[in-house]
């Protein structure tokens, strides 16, 4: 680890083998005077934020909390398939977990002096639900040294060639952690029906690995599509621009993005991009028509299948119209780089915490380490049992659904965050 950096004790969260979730499970972690930060940026979901805001009351340390999940779509993910499709079982879900822990970061978030977070949608999102300190929306950064590099080999040639497939044909690539939550599986089907009987040549990529790639392999087997579908396991990052850009156009359907990293790359890329709208993330970085084409995700069965043939048609209309795609695309490109680009996101963060500090210095913070002894472990008992319970919480909650495929050593992917 870098020079300066202070690893907590922690607990492996089952479902993401490499996650682990922090918790204060030593007597250091406890004395406020071992700590004297500048400021406190804080992932908030793990609750480390507690720790925080913690700080903030102990030392007067300003806190900028960050959220990066949209609770909504989170609480599904942990749960096992066969259950994630009872329906009483997210109402009896949202009842006792989501809205609670809803009500539980609003709180949190307005005992900080801001708080940063990955969209618009995102943004609307806490607002609606009382946050009341300053929202940052910042993206994540896109690292040019990855993505600006000289274009590569065409990846695809060889892949269609050892499956005697035409090179020519249009190439429809999807990246990301094979997962229920990315619908992968929706993009299977949708080629299967709505893109490969009406284009011979077309096939669809899926760049990345997980714990669903054995049941999207065995979909792609069932609905017909196997030869044409392509899986290729997990590829060096640096190798990544080149699916975006030797691909005729870039396919996303999930709906659980509060920002679409692999979806930002392939921006970033100049890939001619089709994507369902979420409300969220990939909402605010696609505007239809302009950079890529946005369409309704349908709410029901019928209203599935009927997003479904459109996003199909969406994708075939790209393969056909070369000019119209090579608009979105560089479109594509060039937003990107106003919003993504290091420079911009640093920005970004550096006007976010100077307006952190502000607030916390008109908010006229009296540091409790200058009061009495019985307040301090007060606050200290009153915040870490939260962390530590809800972290405990989401530790055997996370033994419901089964691990992920290991993670290899190194730098990921960002698809695999």
């Amino acid at each position: 680890m870098p020079p300066g950096t202070v690893a907590l004790p922690s607990l492996p969260l089952r479902t993401y083998p490499g996650v682990h979730l922090p918790m204060p499970l030593e007597s250091f972690v406890f004395d406020p005077m071992r700590w004297d930060f500048d400021i406190c940026f804080a992932q908030t979901t793990t609750l480390l934020v507690e720790f925080g805001i913690w700080l903030r009351k102990m030392r007067g340390i300003p806190l900028l909390c960050v959220n990066t999940t949209h609770l909504a779509a989170a609480y599904d993910v942990l749960l096992p398939e066969r259950v994630s499709r009872i329906g009483a079982v997210h109402t009896v879900l949202h009842k006792t977990l989501r809205a609670p822990m809803e009500r539980l970061f609003v709180d949190l978030y307005n005992q900080g002096d801001g708080l940063v977070v990955l969209s618009e949608g995102l943004r609307d999102y806490w607002r609606e639900r009382g946050v009341a300190v300053p929202i940052h929306v910042i993206p994540r950064m896109v690292p040019e040294d990855v993505f600006d590099r000289p274009l590569g080999p065409d990846p695809y040639a060889p892949l269609l060639e050892e499956r005697g497939l035409d090179v020519r044909g249009p190439r429809f690539v999807c990246a990301g952690r094979h997962t229920r939550e990315k619908s992968q599986h929706r993009l299977i089907r949708i080629f299967a029906e709505h893109i490969a009987p009406h284009h011979p040549q077309a096939t669809l990529t899926l760049v990345g690995d997980g714990p669903d790639s054995a049941a999207y392999a065995a979909l792609a087997r069932e609905l017909g599509v196997a030869r044409r579908v392509i899986m290729t396991g997990e590829v060096p990052y640096s190798r990544i621009s080149d699916y975006y850009r030797h691909a005729t156009a870039f396919l996303h359907a999930s709906l659980s993005e509060t920002f679409g990293n692999v979806l930002s790359e392939a921006l970033w890329c100049g890939s001619p991009t089709v994507a369902f709208a979420d409300g969220m993330g990939v909402s605010s970085q696609i505007q239809s028509g302009y950079n890529g084409l946005l369409l309704d995700p349908g709410r029901g069965a019928l209203a599935e299948d009927r997003a479904n043939a459109a996003f199909g048609n969406a994708a075939l209309a790209l393969a056909r119209d070369p000019q119209a795609a090579a608009r979105l695309g560089s479109a594509a490109a060039q937003r990107a780089r106003e919003r993504s680009s290091p420079i911009v996101v640093q920005r970004m963060l550096a006007n976010a915490f100077v307006n952190a500090r502000e607030h916390a210095r008109e908010a006229g913070i009296r540091p409790l380490v200058e009061g009495p002894k019985a307040l301090q472990w007060w606050e200290t008992f009153r915040h870490f049992r939260s962390w530590v319970g809800f972290t405990g919480g989401l530790f055997a909650f996370g033994h419901l659904r089964p691990a992920a495929a290991p993670r290899p050593k190194g730098i990921q992917p960002s698809f695999c965050a």
